[in-house]
């Protein structure tokens, strides 16, 4: 496959008139990195791999060589859909790490300030409300509050095709260093379907952590934690009033009713 998937990076960039620089500068990598690929000396992650087949607008089967493209891919597939790609991540709106589960290592992406898929736990309530998964990874990273401290953890390793359960410290501060916590909602669509996300910033003097997760309910914990009652909580208006709302399930129906006003985190409606 190494072999396969390099042809075929090389064969629609050179069809579409792309230049690895080009390639290298959507990815946010090195132009080295492209060539690599190309010569079959490395493999693309599966971030990247998903990334680019957006990006020329075909499937994952199609760029490792499991299966062609058919002939209204090959013919209208790639510079219109490019473009729009190009001008997504041009506004880098929330630059998302949406397959960062599938990262053997995720302290990089908080170094790029990339949006981590992370678990959050709150004492012992834990968001979204699922176990972590070995197969084909749900988020491998845990931020946890817990009594006054605030701890970030690596705690899955995409290797071969599995998420494999490691114990890697991210970083860890207290919870008054926090200057404020910013709130705000997205959907995102995917092949199989899409749901609703609350993405998170987490503002400390030295770095701001960006995190998206799986659920409704975390903006409503943290909202009326007590935890977070001498934390600034910024949150935008039209969705105060629901997570206002003391029960959780109505909080939570409220915000899905005003689908209309929720941005689009990720993928293509």
């Amino acid at each position: 496959m190494t072999v396969e998937i390099g042809k075929q990076i090389k064969k629609l960039r050179e069809e579409q008139e792309i230049s690895q620089q080009e390639l290298a500068d959507y990815l946010t990598i090195s132009r080295q990195t492209i060539s690599k690929w190309e010569l079959g000396k490395s493999l693309p992650d599966i971030e990247n791999v998903v990334r680019i087949a957006d990006y020329f607008n075909i499937s994952v089967d199609v760029l490792i060589g499991r299966k062609k493209a058919s002939f209204f891919e090959s013919l209208f597939g790639g510079k219109e859909r490019r473009q729009s790609l190009m001008d997504q991540s041009s506004k880098a709106t929330n630059n998302a790490a949406f397959y960062s589960a599938y990262a053997p290592e995720i302290q990089p992406l908080f170094a790029a300030n990339k949006r981590v898929n992370t678990f959050i736990k709150i004492e012992a309530a834990i968001f979204p409300q699922a176990t972590f998964s070995k197969l084909m990874g749900y988020a491998n990273c845990l931020c946890s509050f817990n009594s006054d401290e605030v701890s970030i953890d690596q705690i899955g390793k995409f290797k071969l095709a599995v998420n494999i359960p490691v114990e890697q410290p991210i970083a860890s501060f207290s919870l008054h260093e926090i200057l404020e916590i910013n709130l705000q909602f997205g959907k995102y669509f995917r092949n199989v379907g899409g749901n609703f996300v609350t993405l998170i910033d987490i503002v400390t003097p030295d770095k701001t952590y960006y995190f998206w997760v799986e659920s409704l309910k975390i903006a409503h914990a943290i909202w009326h934690h007590e935890k977070f009652s001498s934390i600034k909580l910024n949150l935008d208006k039209p969705f105060q009033k629901a997570l206002n709302l003391s029960n959780e399930d109505e909080a939570v129906t409220a915000i899905r009713s005003e689908a209309d006003k929720i941005q689009l985190f990720y993928g293509k409606v």
